[in-house]
């Protein structure tokens, strides 16, 4: 019985380890190098968004939304509640989603960079 509980333990970390591997951090990028492969890329970076192919070129899409979590004051000040989650959601609509590309020819890095709209 304690095998079987170490063994869910053991398993529940893992995911949540590569939960935790496989988010995309764009200060990670300056670690990206031309000529590296997709393998290293993936390492570095985590599975792309999405992929696309174009032009004989792989096409990896990454994504990261800034996140925004307020600590609450404690709950005595019910009469300013609303006002708070009003802020909050007004706060969350404003921060920004940045996108970045990372261009493979055959299977080689040959630029990345953030895409603007």
């Amino acid at each position: 019985m304690l095998s079987d509980m170490k063994h869910i333990v053991l398993v529940i970390a893992l995911v949540l380890l590569a939960g935790c591997a496989t988010t995309f951090r764009p200060w990670k990028l300056s670690e990206v190098e031309e000529g590296m492969g997709r393998v290293q890329v993936v390492h570095i970076l985590g599975e792309p968004d999405f992929v696309e192919m174009e032009n004989g070129a792989e096409l990896l899409y990454y994504s990261y939304r800034e996140n925004y979590h307020p600590t609450l004051a404690n709950d005595d000040h019910r009469i300013h509640d609303a006002s708070r989650r009003h802020q909050s959601q007004q706060i969350k609509q404003s921060l920004k989603e940045y996108r970045y590309v990372v261009k493979l020819v055959d299977g080689n890095v040959q630029s990345y960079k953030e895409l603007v709209d």
